[in-house]
């Protein structure tokens, strides 16, 4: 029977095949309806009759609660597939929901499980995707809080990522000026001056609903202080761009200090399309990183998915 990997999240489906993988572009919060036949959709595209989910679109804002999310991604899940895998946040690999709530936010446990199954032990496990960063101490087992609350008082959930999140969230002044808390320019156009993305990989709508090329997101970036593009010129606004990454970097650097003091480790694996980060992250904190990608390929964009399909395969 052939499998998939499927990792529901609140912006992406990310779907990991023995054949290859996608990254489809989804707002949950505006297409919760179509879940079950943009589901249909991916088991026909590759022959899938079962599946191993995990989510974190549970939190869209289309759901009432975290429960209701769960219950309704795992029903569209159960009427596509022909068997289907969740994953709890203890670790275990269930064929039906049976308490809701130990379900949400689940996918960083599927990369955990995987790499401590491949034999991995004393590392910190650190994923940056679109929108946020998990950054998860592992010894010989999974060292973080079990809700995205708790990981996030503990730092092991940083709510920033490569595309989605506003600039004025990672970057609070430039040249003395605060950034504005409005919603004019994201990461997305951070990363695309920076050289560090380029416009295929801008795969999320644009605050203005422009385009991705790199003037459009220098007029974008020069509106979080007020400004415009002919008032703040282009060196202006590539400087605010790159220091924007450095706050990423800065914040990220941090926490891998802290948590690998805390846990006696000195390694670092890292996957998402934010690996580059990452990777600059460990430089400054002067630990070993390992990417993702150098053992795994192209997965390593989602390797969420791309574990769940591997634990399933062995069932």
């Amino acid at each position: 029977m052939s499998s998939l990997g499927i990792d529901i999240g609140g912006a992406n489906l990310k779907v990991a095949s023995p054949d290859g993988w996608e990254i489809i572009y989804f707002p949950m919060w505006r297409e919760a309806e179509r879940l079950e036949s943009k589901l249909r959709e991916i088991a026909e595209k590759y022959s899938a009759k079962k599946a191993g989910v995990v989510m974190t679109a549970e939190l869209a804002d289309f759901f009432n609660s975290k429960s209701e999310g769960v219950e309704f991604i795992a029903k569209a899940c159960e009427n596509v597939f022909d068997e289907v895998c969740f994953l709890d946040v203890d670790g275990n690999l269930k064929s039906s929901i049976d308490v809701p709530e130990n379900f949400a936010a689940s996918n960083w446990v599927a990369s955990c499980r995987f790499l401590l199954e491949e034999g991995y032990r004393n590392f910190l496990f650190i994923d940056m995707g679109s929108t946020t960063t998990d950054i998860i101490p592992v010894t010989s087992k999974i060292n973080a809080g079990k809700t995205d609350f708790e990981r996030l008082k503990r730092r092991e959930l940083v709510y920033f990522g490569i595309l989605r999140t506003p600039v004025f969230y990672v970057l609070k002044e430039f040249n003395s000026v605060p950034l504005c808390p409005e919603f004019f320019a994201i990461t997305a156009d951070v990363f695309i001056l920076t050289g560090d993305i380029q416009e295929r990989d801008y795969t999320c709508n644009t605050p203005d609903g422009k385009g991705k090329s790199g003037e459009e997101c220098m007029r974008r970036l020069a509106r979080t202080v007020c400004s415009d593009l002919d008032e703040l010129g282009e060196s202006n606004v590539k400087e605010l761009a790159l220091e924007a990454k450095w706050s990423m970097i800065d914040t990220v650097s941090e926490i891998i200090k802290a948590k690998s003091a805390e846990y006696g480790l000195n390694k670092v694996f890292a996957c998402g399309i934010g690996e580059f980060l990452i990777k600059e992250a460990c430089e400054e904190a002067e630990i070993d990183c390992q990417l993702i990608s150098e053992l795994y390929g192209e997965y390593s964009k989602l390797f969420p998915a791309y574990a769940m399909l591997k634990l399933v395969e062995k069932l």
